[in-house]
C-alpha cells in the first residue's frame, strides 16, 4: 500500500523540475511576451503551453498552460497514493475546490459568461477539470449544489445552502462565507486523528483560518461599527491564534490596536497594523506560502515533502502569471520582482 516514503521519493524527484531562481530571471527578464513565450515553452510546462495556444492566445494561453501543469501535478501526486494518504492528499486539495467554486458563484452574481470563468477555474483539487466547466456553465447557481451532490462532494450541502439563502438574499458574501467556514470545518475534521501527518494538516488549516479571520477582521473594521453579534457571524471557528474574543477586538477601530499587540504576542507574523489593506493581504498570503514551504525541510517520511512542494509549486505558477501580465502591460522588470513570491 503506497504511503508517504513512496509518494515523498516521487514528488522530490517531481522539485527538481521547478525552475531555477536564474531560469525565473531569464523569463522576468525576456524583452516582450513573444520572447517571454519561447522562454516559457523550453521549460517543463512547455508541452502544456503549445496545447493551450491551440485554443487560445496571449495572457489567456499562459494561463491555460500553467493551470493545466498545475492539475496534472497534483493529478500525479494522488496517484501515488492509496488509503489514509491518499485520503489526506485529497483534504489538502479541498481548497483548489474551494477557489474554483468561489470563481464559479462570482461568476454567476456578476453575470460573466462561462468561458471568462473557465479562464478563471484552476482545476487542481479534486473536482475534475470536465465537472468544473460543466458547472461553470449552468446558467445559474441553482444546479450547482445537485451536481456536487452526485459526486458526493464535501462542500455540496454548503453550498445547497447558501445558494437557497441567496436566492432570498442575494448575499454573495455570506454564501462565500457559508462555503469557507465550511471548508474549514470539514479540513480541521478530517484531520483530527492521531500521528504525524493529521497534526501537520490540522496547522495546514488552522494557519489559513487564522489569515482569513485576520483579513476578514481588519475589513470589518473598515466597514465602520457594527454589533458584536453582527462581526462574530463572519468569524471562522478553528484557527491556531485568532480567537472569538481577538477577532471582535481586530474587527472594532477602537479596541484595534490592542487586540493588535496580542496578535503580535502569538506570533502573528506581520508586525505593524496595515495602512495599505491590499499590500497586507498579499503579505498574509505570502506568509501562508512561505510557512507551507517550510514543511519541505520536516519529516522526510510524511506529509510534510508534499505540502511544502506543493506551495513551491503554487508560488512559481503565481509568478509566472505575474510575470506573463508584466510582459503585456509593459511593467518594468523591478516592479514585477517586487510582485513576485520568491521561496
Amino acid at each position: 500500500m503506497p504511503d508517504f516514503p513512496y509518494v515523498n521519493a516521487r514528488v522530490r524527484a517531481m522539485r527538481s523540475r521547478l525552475l531555477s531562481p536564474g531560469r525565473l530571471e531569464e523569463l522576468l527578464g525576456a524583452p516582450t511576451f513573444e520572447a517571454f513565450l519561447q522562454a516559457l515553452a523550453a521549460t517543463p510546462y512547455g508541452d502544456d503551453l503549445q496545447e493551450a495556444l491551440v485554443r487560445a492566445q496571449g495572457v489567456r494561453a499562459v494561463d491555460e498552460a500553467l493551470a493545466r501543469n498545475l492539475q496534472r501535478t497534483t493529478r500525479a501526486i494522488l496517484s501515488f497514493a492509496d488509503g489514509q494518504a491518499r485520503a489526506l492528499l485529497e483534504t489538502l486539495l479541498l481548497r483548489w475546490d474551494l477557489h474554483n467554486l468561489r470563481v464559479i458563484v462570482r461568476g454567476k452574481h456578476a453575470g460573466r459568461p462561462a468561458d471568462e470563468i473557465v479562464a478563471a477555474l484552476v482545476p487542481a483539487g479534486n473536482l475534475s477539470e470536465t465537472l468544473l466547466k460543466e458547472l461553470a456553465g449552468y446558467p445559474d447557481m441553482a444546479a450547482l449544489a445537485g451536481t456536487l451532490e452526485a459526486v458526493n462532494h464535501p462542500l455540496a450541502g454548503p453550498l445547497a445552502e447558501g445558494v437557497a439563502a441567496y436566492a432570498r438574499t442575494q448575499d454573495l458574501l455570506a454564501l462565500e462565507l457559508g462555503l469557507e467556514r465550511a471548508y474549514a470545518g470539514w479540513g480541521l475534521a478530517r484531520a483530527s486523528g492521531r500521528g504525524h501527518d493529521a497534526a501537520v494538516l490540522r496547522e495546514v488549516f488552522r494557519t489559513e483560518i487564522d489569515v482569513a479571520n485576520v483579513k476578514t477582521a481588519l475589513k470589518l473594521a473598515l466597514a465602520g461599527t457594527l454589533p458584536e453579534a453582527r462581526r462574530l457571524q463572519f468569524y471562522i471557528p478553528g484557527g491556531a491564534i485568532v480567537t472569538d474574543k481577538l477577532f471582535l477586538g481586530l474587527s472594532d477601530a477602537q479596541a484595534q490596536a490592542a487586540a493588535w499587540e496580542r496578535l503580535r504576542v502569538h506570533g502573528f507574523p506581520v508586525k505593524e497594523l496595515p495602512g495599505d489593506l491590499v499590500a497586507f493581504e498579499r503579505e498574509l498570503d505570502y506568509h501562508v506560502v512561505r510557512t507551507l514551504v517550510r514543511y519541505y525541510l520536516g519529516d522526510p517520511l510524511g506529509i510534510d515533502i508534499v505540502v511544502g512542494f506543493l506551495a513551491m509549486k503554487t508560488a512559481e505558477v503565481a509568478n509566472l502569471r505575474l510575470i506573463a501580465r508584466g510582459k503585456v502591460y509593459g511593467l518594468p522588470r523591478e516592479q514585477v520582482r517586487r510582485e513576485m513570491l520568491l521561496v
